[in-house]
């Protein structure tokens, strides 16, 4: 086969979600040539689904219900509207982050001079995605058979499930995740794949991202543990 029918024979594939795993760079070179959004998107979007609706479903929220005031049908009824409801939001979760993470690579990526279009961009935000929506749906699915503790934001995949520290520590620890580090190893390959920025840009923006998604992890366990203490006076 020459060289041209590899390359003519590479660009007429599609990317594959499933392919992520195994050959990444394969599928931003694909991305490149020919980005996908529809089917990946919709298959995000229901395995982000599925991982609310086990999580949802394996937590028991009457005994706080009961503490608040509510008790029998009235606690029934107000667990399921709230079940209801964060089923509903996981919905739309994958969907908006994927936007978000998309406008924001996009607009770097145009700061830094690249030619990127944003269905490329959005195409390879769906497919970093897949990586951490399947572990995510993975770990909950875990720690659901196993009878875990569904309330707490531990993956079983990050440092803190060793240590189990709460707080800021808790959130800084949860942030070092497996799914986590591989989808930002594979947003700098993508940036420099498809965006077509150098090595060192693609790496930097990627690091920095991770810098922030630590610092509003730590921010949020420390909130969290400012908030329980302040429900126990």
């Amino acid at each position: 086969m020459t060289e041209v029918e590899l390359s003519t024979n590479t660009v007429e594939k599609k990317p594959s979600l499933f392919g992520m795993v195994f050959s990444p760079n394969e599928q931003f070179e694909r991305i490149r040539e020919r980005p996908v959004i529809w089917i990946p998107f919709i298959i995000v979007t229901l395995i982000g689904l599925a991982a609310t609706i086990i999580g949802t479903l394996g937590i028991d929220s009457s005994a706080q219900l009961n503490e608040l005031g509510f008790t029998g049908d009235e606690a029934a009824a107000m667990e399921m509207s709230m079940k209801v409801g964060t089923i509903i939001f996981g919905f739309f979760l994958a969907p908006i982050t994927v936007l978000f993470s998309t406008i924001i690579y996009f607009a770097i990526a145009k700061i830094a001079k690249s030619q990127v279009t944003f269905k490329k961009m959005l195409s390879l935000n769906i497919f970093i995605y897949f990586i951490a929506g399947i572990g995510q749906l993975i770990n909950t699915a875990i720690i659901a058979a196993i009878n875990g503790d569904l309330n707490t934001m531990t993956m079983l995949t990050s440092l803190n499930s060793f240590v189990g520290a709460g707080g800021a520590l808790g959130g800084i620890l949860n942030s070092f995740e497996i799914f986590g580090i591989w989808s930002t190893v594979l947003s700098a390959l993508g940036l420099h794949k498809v965006a077509g920025l150098s090595k060192t840009a693609s790496w930097t923006i990627a690091i920095v991202i991770f810098i922030i998604s630590v610092i509003f992890l730590a921010v949020t366990g420390a909130a969290n543990e400012m908030f329980e203490g302040m429900n126990q006076f």
